[in-house]
């Protein structure tokens, strides 16, 4: 189970940001994990819309593609609670499940809120 130091567990447990993991991503390159991030940050709303686009149609496959491309620049910010948040969507539009997906689609809207507010 996963713990940050606030010394919570499940949703909401992993830290908004991971300066350390941004950094060590960027091979040390603070100025480059800051632009990934920030790069990152610009496009989640539209990354987000189109997510919900896919979840309205369930068009299952294109939404785990789409969550699958979307966790292409998650897994490489320091953003591990959304990176978790996308990846359970990516797994649960792949079963096409429609009630997961919805709650995971759920969690990735809170967890960018989370972020953004995280690095205001």
């Amino acid at each position: 189970m996963t713990q940050t130091t606030n010394g919570r567990h499940g949703p909401g447990a992993l830290q908004a940001r991971d300066e350390a993991a941004a950094l060590a991503s960027a091979g040390g390159n603070a100025e480059l994990a800051e632009e990934l991030l920030y790069t990152l940050l610009a496009g989640l709303p539209e990354e987000i819309e189109s997510l919900r686009a896919c979840l309205a149609e369930s068009d299952w496959p294109g939404l785990a593609e789409y969550a699958h491309q979307v966790r292409g620049a998650t897994r490489y910010c320091g953003v591990p609670a959304l990176d978790a948040a996308v990846e359970a969507l990516e797994r649960s539009a792949r079963i096409g499940d429609p009630q997961r997906s919805l709650e995971c689609f759920n969690q990735v809207e809170q967890e960018a809120e989370r972020l953004s507010a995280a690095v205001s």
